[in-house]
């Protein structure tokens, strides 16, 4: 049985790394990590219990009262290790407390059976076998073993057919080892187990990151809708009926750009990935055609645009640059200018958005209203992605908007 000490420690690495994977794991809270940690001490126990069992069996020089000891361990928690797996399930329903209750079960019969023999038989060399209870315990782990078979089978049911398979497949891992160290004498169970355990915990991570995408794709359906208000689309119709019969021309063009502006917002929604500045300046573009329609003289926009080989992520600039249109330039009777420019330093690319408009205090920042929202919502999204947004304002003068993008992150757009 020499082999099966280097089984106990890939079993413990196995778990040892569990243990580390979960304490690097922000997304997770104190609780979840401390029933992890619980689960895995468990199983590691369990596993070390099996071992020095089977270090003692056969040894003279070790008082039998130990090995009786150690072997009550063994018999507790081995269906309390099986148990632990589908713990890892995190659901509150009938058949885990059943379980609990057939555990707390084996326990008090284990507990009994240390003082009566029913569960081990130790000969004069210190030879243990199984006595003639063994069979109730074996019951009992089996009937562990089938509720936590029916707990997976109703968890899978909220998965995907793919998330399913990788699941299912989890439990016949652990099943695969418990049935060839039951019928083969291969002491791999504890192995198979805390293998199962990494692949839950890697299932796991997948459902996290699924909910965080659903979250982000509902994020971007939020940001669409805000942006597409149904007063915009009214009063770009109106400017553009209005220009119909005195200018047909503009009002052709305006009407091409209402298209692609509605597309582009459309596109926001379907893309999860960063678009070139470029392309964002463009839709930027067909924006402030639109508005420059409706207020006219009001608002002018200015370019500086020195850099443009880096991406952005979608519906950043834009909400920033009607900020400065709506709530900075129109805010005054005869409007202003918006300066819209990108530039790069030795560490970063820039984009900044610059008006001369009321201004406001930024020491004094309302917790509602719609800009002051967006600009949140669009700092949210930056630091997604590692990139960031300073604000400085002053009433009376104007607000600048800074988009910083950090090189080195794989996000240049070499050739542009």
């Amino acid at each position: 049985m020499e082999y099966y000490n280097y089984i106990i420690i890939l079993t413990w690495a196995a778990l040892v790394l569990l243990c580390v994977l979960t304490f690097e794991n922000a997304r997770m809270t104190g609780k979840e990590k401390r029933s992890l940690y619980l689960t895995y001490l468990v199983v590691a126990l369990a596993a070390m219990a099996e071992c020095i069992g089977l270090w003692f069996n056969g040894d003279p020089t070790k008082p039998t009262w130990l090995l009786r000891m150690v072997k009550t361990f063994d018999y507790i928690l081995t269906p309390i290790a099986g148990g632990a797996l589908a713990a890892q399930l995190h659901q509150k329903t009938v058949l885990r407390k059943i379980m609990q209750g057939v555990l707390v079960v084996n326990v008090i019969f284990q507990i009994v059976a240390a003082f009566t023999g029913w569960m081990l038989v130790v000969d004069a060399e210190n030879h243990y076998s199984h006595g003639p209870a063994y069979i109730a315990y074996i019951v009992l782990y089996t009937l562990i073993i089938l509720l936590a078979l029916v707990e997976f089978a109703l968890y899978g049911q909220r998965f995907r057919k793919q998330n399913k398979a990788s699941l299912y497949l989890t439990i016949v891992l652990a099943l695969g080892g418990i049935a060839i160290q039951e019928f083969l004498g291969y002491r791999v169970a504890y192995l198979a187990i805390a293998l199962a355990m990494a692949m839950m915990y890697i299932h796991n991570a997948e459902f996290v990151q699924l909910v965080a995408d659903d979250s982000l794709r509902e994020q971007r359906v939020q940001i669409m809708l805000s942006q597409i208000r149904p007063h915009f689309i009214y009063n770009s119709l109106s400017s553009i009926s209005a220009l119909c019969e005195t200018d047909p021309k503009t009002a052709q063009e305006l009407t091409d750009d209402f298209s692609e502006y509605l597309r582009s917002q459309l596109d926001a929604i379907e893309t999860e990935k960063q678009l070139p500045f470029e392309r964002v300046l463009e839709q930027v573009g067909f924006y402030v055609k639109l508005e420059q329609a409706r207020f006219g003289d009001r608002v002018k926009v200015l370019y500086d645009i020195r850099v443009n080989r880096f991406s952005l992520p979608t519906m950043t600039l834009q909400p920033l640059v009607e900020n400065a249109i709506r709530y900075g330039i129109c805010k005054r009777e005869t409007g202003g200018t918006v300066w819209i420019s990108s530039y790069e330093t030795e560490s970063a690319y820039c984009v900044e958005i610059k008006d001369d408009g009321v201004g406001f205090d930024v020491k004094s920042v309302p917790s509602s209203g719609r800009s002051h929202i967006g600009i949140k919502n669009v700092r949210e999204r930056l630091s997604t992605y590692g990139d960031s947004l300073e604000i400085m304002s002053k009433p009376g003068v104007g607000t600048t908007a800074k988009i910083v993008v950090p090189k080195g992150n794989s996000r240049e757009n070499k050739g542009l």
